[in-house]
């Protein structure tokens, strides 16, 4: 080994026995965060690009497909998910979305009116009949995936034969199931919109003669009105309607009664119970001023001048009434008859009462003190006035006063208030690291003062250096030159002074 390395090696070797315990393992800690930051640099520069997801949540059929297409277009691709999400390279996603997207990639396995083109001329009529159910039921899976909240969605449409006897036909009807996104849920509206859009699509096809289903079978139409208009009132609409009463009346009796008794110093519960029931009531009313509107007018008239009998026949005959008159004198017959045909005036009112009136209110007031009957009466009087409480819909209203139990409340008023600014741990945070700053700068600058006044010294009394040299010197120069030769090494030759550290940890563990 050459004398240049031996030297050095016995420098390292000097100085690394010269550290004491802490400082050895901050060397090694150093060492090893320098060799995991070469290893990332190395990793991160040697490895290939970023993939980023295509697709997910694929069907097996839009997933080979999807694949197929991209061998034949050489774009590497990556599967996960058991093949349900295909990656790419970041850099070609977009391009290579946009030119699957052209292709109809991805169908989601479902078949549209694109399909009804390739019909040939020998199809029968059930086939082509099959074709246009299957397209119909696409379209409308498409639309409703597309709805919010839906992740997923299948229709089925059953069109029953057509047939000339009005006896024998049957309406056609239409199941739809729905797998909604994770934490959503489909509310009587969105059930309701799903069954008039597939009944508007499907020519005889009546709302409720759709029926919807979720994902985990429960049957979400069955709640749900086919009406139009307030009548269309279902039994979750009735109840959410009185939900939104109640809060509605609570919130007025708040506002109403907070700027007088003060915040926090009363409770209002109101319960309200509404009209569940349909009711269409017809009134026909006959008014009895004559004559009425005519409708229609008959007038005859007859008349006779001359001599001898009138005409007519004999009084009394069964055929033709007839008049005898006898005499040789003029004679005059003269007949009007007026026939009139009037409408009897008639009038229809139609009174629709539709679910949601309210038929009986109870309210419930608690104040925050004891309250004698004066203002137990007032207060009663106010809320009565202000929500139109009705005795003769019995109902109730129901005062109370009483101290609140403000304990808790009173806990945390008594805690400490959070210092305004900056909050403390970001404050003693801040000085912490404003203190390790200062102690290093104030160790730096003392440290250099120190070096530099010991060489002033010996520059200014080389006198003094000599003859403290034979007893201190020798062991501290070898040392320098031994420190001198171990950095001057490290610079031009490092991959040798890492083997050389790692031959004395295997002699130390010996």
């Amino acid at each position: 080994m050459p004398e240049f390395v031996t030297s050095f090696a016995n420098g390292i070797k000097q100085t690394w026995s010269g550290l004491n315990k802490t400082q050895q393992w901050a060397v090694l800690a150093g060492g090893v965060l320098a060799l995991a930051f070469i290893v990332l640099v190395v990793m991160y520069s040697t490895r290939g690009p970023a993939y980023e997801i295509l697709w997910s949540n694929l069907e097996p059929t839009d997933a080979g497909a999807i694949v197929s297409e991209l061998e034949k277009q050489g774009v590497p691709y990556e599967l996960t998910d058991g093949g349900q999400t295909i990656r790419v390279p970041a850099d070609r996603v977009h391009r290579v979305r946009l030119s699957l997207a052209t292709m109809g990639l991805p169908s989601s396995g479902i078949v549209g009116f694109e399909a009804v083109g390739s019909t040939g001329i020998w199809s029968t009529d059930f086939e082509r009949r099959v074709q246009y159910i299957r397209a119909l039921s696409g379209e409308l899976t498409r639309t409703i995936k597309a709805l919010s909240g839906i992740e997923d969605a299948r229709v089925h449409i059953a069109l029953p034969e057509d047939t000339v006897f009005v006896s024998q036909r049957q309406q056609p009807t239409a199941s739809v199931l729905v797998k909604t996104a994770p934490g959503k849920n489909l509310t009587s509206d969105s059930v309701r919109g799903i069954m008039n859009l597939v009944s508007r699509a499907v020519e005889g096809l009546t709302p409720e003669n759709v029926t919807v289903v979720d994902a985990s079978g429960k049957l979400l139409s069955k709640d749900v009105s086919y009406g139009q208009g307030m009548e269309d009132i279902s039994m979750n609409s009735l109840l959410e309607l009185t939900f939104a009463a109640e809060r509605e009346l609570e919130n007025r009796l708040l506002s109403l009664l907070t700027p007088v008794l003060g915040p926090g110093n009363v409770v209002c519960q109101v319960r309200a119970k509404l009209n569940a029931d349909q009711i269409r009531i017809t009134d026909t009313t006959y008014e009895s001023e004559p004559p009425g509107v005519l409708r229609s007018s008959q007038e005859t008239s007859e008349s006779y001048q001359g001599t001898g009998s009138p005409p007519g026949g004999q009084a009394g005959a069964l055929d033709v009434p007839s008049y005898s008159f006898s005499g040789q004198g003029e004679s005059q017959y003269q007949r009007t008859e007026v026939l009139r045909n009037y409408e009897v005036n008639e009038r229809i009112t139609e009174t629709l009462i539709v679910p949601g009136a309210i038929e009986q209110l109870s309210v419930a007031v608690v104040v925050n003190k004891n309250l004698n009957e004066a203002e137990r009466d007032t207060i009663a009087e106010t809320v009565t006035a202000a929500l139109g409480l009705d005795p003769l819909r019995q109902d109730q209203i129901s005062v109370t006063g009483m101290v609140f139990d403000t304990s808790l409340a009173q806990m945390f008023d008594e805690s400490p208030a959070p210092a305004e600014g900056f909050p403390r741990v970001y404050i003693y945070a801040i000085a912490v690291a404003a203190a390790l700053v200062l102690g290093t700068i104030i160790l730096i600058i003392a440290r250099r003062k120190r070096e530099a006044g010991i060489a002033a010294v010996l520059e200014e009394e080389p006198s003094l250096a000599l003859e403290s040299a034979p007893a201190v010197s020798p062991e501290l120069m070898a040392r320098q030159r031994s420190r001198d030769n171990v950095e001057r090494l490290a610079r031009t030759n490092p991959q040798l002074v890492a083997t050389l550290i790692k031959s004395w940890l295997l002699e130390d563990e010996r």
